[in-house]
């Protein structure tokens, strides 16, 4: 009895952890550092991100505006839950006029305010792939 007893409680307790709010990691932290949630960031590399909206309200559609140098490519793009993990969603960019434009939408959660995180794969002329993070908030 007491080994069972002590199975449930483990199981709780690890289930418990899985809802606590996620760390930033180091790298994550420095290339989002300069940028402020929901609001326009400018990276090193002349990329540029914003949203249409300051407020980002969850299952609400909302487009994320994204500014390339030509010598850069879009490979890949997702948007993952940072408050709470919530599996990703994958992200696509269409040009429209000299920019590109995702539409997109992100899911209702137990957390009021909740912090998602772009990540973008770009590719370089050389084939090289770096990684672009942009943060934003969603609250209802």
């Amino acid at each position: 009895m007491p080994i069972k007893l002590l199975v449930v409680f483990l199981s709780t307790l690890n289930m418990l952890m899985a809802c606590d709010p996620q760390p930033l990691s180091i790298e994550e932290q420095t290339q989002g550092a300069s940028c402020r949630p929901n609001q326009l960031c400018e990276y090193d590399n002349q990329v540029k991100i914003w949203l249409t909206e300051q407020q980002i309200t969850p299952e609400t559609p909302f487009e994320i505006h994204l500014s390339l140098p030509s010598t850069l490519l879009v490979h890949s793009a997702k948007l993952e839950g940072i408050t709470m993990y919530m599996g990703y969603i994958p992200v696509m960019f269409e040009p429209r006029d000299d920019i590109l434009v995702a539409q997109s939408m992100v899911g209702i959660c137990s957390e009021r305010n909740m912090t998602w995180k772009l990540t973008l794969e770009v590719k370089n002329q050389q084939g090289q792939i770096k990684h672009v993070y942009y943060y934003f908030d969603a609250t209802y």
